[in-house]
């Protein structure tokens, strides 16, 4: 099984699941870091929507909704319908490969994904590329850790970043402006065996 799958497989659960490894307010200090209205914005490695939909709410023109998964994809629509939102846009895609244009989008975001990136690089390289002059991107994710486990029940390529990975790689892409802080909010893992794994969440920001 492959980390598409795992997510095909758990996405009408994983609401519940996310709800325990992490809380709302990483949503609410995303959202404290843009200005979107009347915007492009992509939210890449959406899964059911934590961070789509909150964007949605701020009166963006679009929110594209960007996952590998077509049954995360399917759980976005569903909710996004129920709310009636129509701003949202789904596009089933990878991260390393984005199937958008050159310079397309004001914003981005990501939250809890990269870690699910075989090469981070190539990712972040990819966003900057989607991104308009002046466009925004902020990267959420976890710090470090030393939960094993996750890579073989969440398919978890990297156990979490450092600070100076995560700054490199946004140098690497020609990104300037960049700020990595600690939010001071945890993530939350217990594994099938019980094993617990806790570790800080970091929020990173640039422009291109």
């Amino acid at each position: 099984m492959d980390s598409k799958e795992y997510f095909d497989g758990i996405a009408e659960n994983w609401n519940k699941i996310r709800s325990q490894y992490f809380k709302d307010e990483v949503r609410e200090k995303i959202l404290q870091k843009l200005d979107i209205k009347n915007k492009v914005v992509g939210d890449l490695g959406c899964g059911t929507g934590f961070i789509s939909l909150g964007l949605a709410s701020k009166n963006p023109n679009i929110v594209f909704a960007i996952d590998q998964s077509q049954n995360m994809l399917k759980e976005v629509k569903k909710e996004s319908i129920k709310q009636n939102f129509n701003n949202i846009y789904l596009i089933k895609s990878t991260l390393d490969e984005l199937v958008l244009f050159d310079e397309s989008l004001d914003v981005i975001t990501i939250n809890m994904a990269l870690h699910h990136i075989i090469n981070p690089s190539k990712s972040i390289n990819e966003m900057y590329r989607v991104l308009k002059n002046e466009g925004k991107l902020v990267i959420s994710d976890v710090y470090k850790h030393n939960g094993e486990w996750a890579k073989e029940e969440m398919h978890d390529e990297w156990l979490g970043f450092n600070e100076n990975e995560i700054r490199e790689w946004l140098e690497g892409a020609k990104f300037k402006n960049i700020k990595i802080e600690d939010t001071k909010l945890n993530a939350i893992g217990i594994s099938i065996k019980g094993d617990f794994t806790k570790t800080g969440i970091f929020l990173a920001t640039a422009t291109k």
